[in-house]
């Protein structure tokens, strides 16, 4: 019995650890369940997002897939509409007819949903609150949910959810994935449906611009009418001038006399002038001269004291400390100084505009909390309720004044003491503001003396407060300037009220010489390692030079600049910047105007002045306004702090200016040259700044010419010689190609009388051989830059007569006797006489003899002494800067023509060398 009772026992422990094994495969199988229930309900959803690119049909699909899988009876999709500023409906499933179709935001469940990126459920909805209805009869959901649809912080809309029965924890998980997946698909629709209409608003922009060209393309069919009547007017004008000159003779004699007096005026003016300029630059020496070496001695000071090596003591770091404050004291002096010249000469500038006063105040505030919190005086600002909300003033002036007050207010005033900054209105159109201090005062017979310059209240040996004692007369000559005065209402034991009065209404004075003034010294900054592309770059990239001294600022032009497609350049003052740009020759320049060593003016000066760097896109990015810079000097200005829209417009601005600038080409082949490829990497190679069109035919070469002026037009013609002559007369006779440039490529040799075929269309003909390409880019290059004019055959004739060049002197330098023989003999048909050289030293030696020779033509490759370094000896001559050098190269390499004109070459032509070419070269650089 004992055993049957044990037995028993253990039989029952092992059917409750049985029953317990099924409990835990029950709920794992349930688990599994929920899991594959919720992963299919993603996976259905995602089927129904995938493919829809109307965001109506997305909505749809979607809310039908939620209601369906998810065992909702009836729900609706709202979307945010930004123009509105609600929720609207774009689809429902079983929702009463009733259903509101906008929902105000925070209004009712649905607008107060999206207050919060959670999800609400609402349970036991009362009878009355709405009915489901079917043709079998109504009823009230049990319960409702409501899921708003975020990304990050913008909201996209909710989704309103009904069901009969109550909401499990099941169905709201697989809501919390979901949600996730249709706020994105519906961002995706919402940002394609933005897209399609900014495309649509780009094609009506582009029909629009096609109209204004063919007006245009009319109008100057109209100015060249007017430009023949013109010229006959000319004709007339030039027999009446004859007359005056006549005229002008006697009268000339009779104003000699006063000439004389006029003279003697002019020779006091000019005296009177060269004072003023005098004084003008020695102002601007001193603030050069005294600066500079106190920048030395700053930057080597701050260096020390910072001690990086670790190798100086403790009293040699304090010294340190003490040269560089000691240092911007004198600096700070010597600004005061140079500010109060400019005033005295007239040469500050007052830029008007209207000012907020409340801005005036929180600046002020920024600037002096700190000082008053340091030095444990109370700072208190008072803004009466009748005051201007905003006056027209200078604020950068008005700022430097007010800032000078408070600075003596808080240098004169102990611990524990009171500033206060008031602004009220004294009478109407006036604006008061008073700086009232708790300090020792100013004695009463010093109260009239402080306002002028280096005097002080206390100027005695023994003085407790420093200063210079020009900070008040400054700011009295600027308040005078701001049409305002500045006055001490009060002084005694108890402190001293200085108070500006300044019209709400100030007009701007006329215009005046700017030299600016500054209120503080220029920052120093030391050396900054430069990350850019300068060791990265080939002839295709696109350069960009960044000039500007806010390291951090320049990085993130750089940067930009980058993810735009440019290599970049970065310079942090304005000499480095003119050196790249030298250099490098960029396409665009970025500047700042505000530079250390040469500021931003006097970069766009040398820039408009140098031939070479004249062409150089620039685009001003500065704090400062620059009204007096001249327009045609830069390409666009964009006033600091930016943003990112801000920096999209700038690159946005330089890249359609850089593409405006390109030469346009049409290529009319079906041959090799049809695929393009090649012409564009040779034209990047040669830097031509040219694009290609490519038409298969005349026909499409002709819709091409009627919406765009093209700069050449190259056709390639095949076997067929009589199809390539009935081509080119088609083309001469579309209208729109006017006299633009045409250029025949051939596949075969032709005979002479064919030849004389095609001139009759033609500027130009390059047959096929092994540089053909290389020649046709050098006939591309001469009708692109240098003639700009096609020339047909007629005037092509009169070109070449020996007139046009006789007369001319040419230096042949070239150690081959065949080559000086055949040269020789083809200029002097045409009148020109020849000076022959060997070498590069005896070119230099015909150059002394014969200085007014008109052109030099120099072989590369000669002993003794090349074409290159012969060239560099010409052009340190000052007599020959510009003196016309053609090389005469092997090879038609972009590197070896690039090296010619490094060297000092004006252009370069290949050997062996084209007749015709050389010609029109010798006609170009002599005319």
């Amino acid at each position: 019995m004992r055993v049957t009772y044990a037995e028993f026992k253990r039989r029952l422990r092992v059917q409750q650890a049985l029953n317990r094994k099924l409990d835990e495969v029950v709920e794992i199988n349930a688990a599994a369940n929920e899991k594959n229930w919720m992963l299919t309900g993603v996976n259905n959803m995602n089927d129904s997002l995938q493919g829809v690119n109307n965001r109506d049909e997305l909505v749809r699909k979607c809310l039908h897939t939620l209601t369906a899988f998810a065992d909702f009876t009836a729900g609706a999709f709202y979307c945010y509409d930004d123009k509105y500023q609600d929720l609207r409906l774009y689809a429902a499933v079983s929702m009463p007819a009733a259903i509101p179709q906008a929902v105000p935001l925070n209004d009712g469940f649905l607008g107060t949903a999206v207050s919060g990126k959670e999800i609400l459920v609402i349970s036991d909805v009362p009878a009355n609150y709405w009915q489901l209805n079917s043709s079998s009869g109504h009823l009230q959901p049990g319960s409702l949910v409501m899921m708003p649809l975020w990304i990050e912080n913008e909201l996209l809309g909710v989704i309103e959810l009904a069901s009969f029965r109550k909401v499990t924890p099941l169905q709201l998980r697989l809501l919390e994935v979901l949600s996730k997946d249709i706020a994105v698909a519906v961002n995706a629709a919402n940002a394609r449906e933005k897209i399609l209409h900014l495309l649509q608003q780009v094609q009506e922009q582009r029909e629009i611009l096609i109209s204004q060209q063919e007006e245009l393309r009319q109008s100057n069919e109209e100015l060249s009418r007017q430009s023949e009547v013109l010229q006959a007017s000319e004709e007339e004008l030039k027999v009446q001038e004859e007359e005056l000159r006549q005229v002008n003779a006697e009268i000339t004699e009779r104003n000699k006399d006063l000439e004389m007096a006029r003279g003697a005026l002019s020779l006091k003016a000019t005296e009177l002038e060269a004072s003023n300029r005098y004084k003008s630059e020695f102002l601007a020496n001193m603030s050069h001269e005294l600066r500079t070496p106190l920048n030395s001695v700053l930057i080597l000071a701050k260096m020390l004291q910072e001690n990086k090596d670790k190798n100086l003591t403790g009293k040699q770091v304090e010294y340190a400390g003490i040269i560089y404050k000691s240092g911007s004291d004198l600096l700070h002096l010597i600004n005061d100084v140079l500010d109060l010249s400019k005033i005295e000469a007239g040469k500050v500038e007052m830029e008007f505009e209207n000012v907020p006063v409340q801005s005036i105040v929180e600046d002020l505030s920024d600037l002096f909390d700190v000082v008053s919190h340091e030095k444990q005086i109370s700072f208190a600002k008072n803004l009466a309720p009748d005051v201007p909300a905003a006056i027209h003033t200078d604020k950068l002036r008005l700022l430097q004044v007010v800032r000078n007050l408070l600075s003596n207010a808080f240098k004169f005033t102990p611990a524990g003491g009171v500033v206060s900054l008031s602004l009220y209105v004294s009478t109407p159109g006036t604006l008061c503001i008073s700086v009232t201090d708790t300090g020792p005062g100013i004695p009463a017979d010093k109260q009239e003396l402080i306002f002028n310059a280096f005097h002080q209240g206390d100027g005695s040996t023994s003085r407790k407060y420093g200063g210079t004692g020009l900070g008040l007369s400054i700011s009295r000559e600027l308040t005078q300037l701001l049409h305002g005065a500045l006055r001490l209402d009060h002084s005694g034991p108890t402190g001293s009220t200085f108070t500006i009065v300044l019209p709400v209404n100030a007009t701007i004075p006329g215009a005046v010489p700017v030299t600016p003034v500054k209120d503080i010294a220029p920052q120093i900054q030391s050396p900054v390692a430069v990350n850019d592309d300068r060791d990265n770059l080939t002839k295709q990239d696109k350069l960009i030079l960044i000039i500007e001294d806010d390291v951090h600022f320049a990085d993130i032009l750089r940067d930009f600049a980058r993810n735009k497609g440019f290599k970049t350049i970065v310079a942090h003052n304005g000499q480095d910047g003119l050196a790249y740009a030298r250099k490098f020759l960029p396409v665009a320049i970025i500047l700042d105007m505000n530079l250390p060593v040469i500021d931003g003016s006097s970069i766009l000066k040398i820039l408009k002045s140098s031939e070479e760097l004249s062409k150089i896109l620039v685009h001003v990015v500065t704090g400062a306004d620059i009204q007096a810079i001249k327009e045609d000097n830069i390409h666009g200005y964009t006033r600091k702090p930016l943003e990112l829209s801000d920096l999209e417009a700038v690159f946005t601005s330089i890249s359609a200016q850089l593409q405006a600038r390109l030469k346009k080409v049409l290529l009319v082949s079906v041959g090799p040259l049809s695929a393009g490829a090649t012409l564009e990497t040779m034209s990047a190679e040669r830097n031509l700044g040219s694009r290609y069109d490519i038409a298969a035919g005349i026909p499409e070469a002709q819709a091409l010419l009627a919406g765009t002026k093209y700069d050449a037009v190259i056709v390639e013609i095949g076997k067929d010689l009589q199809a390539g002559l009935q081509q080119l007369e088609a083309l001469t006779q579309i209208p729109e190609s006017g006299d633009t440039p045409l250029l025949v490529y051939l596949d075969q040799d032709i005979t002479g009388s064919e030849e004389q075929q095609l001139k009759k269309y033609a500027s130009a003909i390059v047959r096929n051989s092994t540089h053909a390409t290389d020649r046709l880019m050098d006939e591309l290059e001469l009708f692109l830059y240098k003639l700009q004019k096609k020339t047909n055959i007629e005037d092509t004739a009169t070109i070449w007569t020996e007139g046009n060049l006789s007369g001319k002197t040419v230096l042949l330098a070239d150690d081959d006797m065949r080559n000086v023989f055949s040269i020789s003999a083809l200029m002097e048909e045409q009148g020109i006489s020849v000076l022959t050289a060997a070498d590069g030293r005896e070119a230099l030696e015909v150059l002394q003899q014969h200085p007014t020779l008109d052109l030099v033509l120099m072989d590369i490759m000669m002993p003794e002494m090349d074409g290159y370094e012969a060239m560099r000896h010409i052009r340190a001559d000052a007599r020959f800067q510009q003196l016309p050098v053609i090389a005469l190269t092997a090879k038609a390499m972009a590197g070896d023509r690039q090296k010619c004109l490094e060297a000092g070459a004006s252009d370069y032509i290949a050997k062996p060398v084209d007749n015709i070419k050389l010609l029109s070269l010798l006609r170009v650089w002599l005319s």
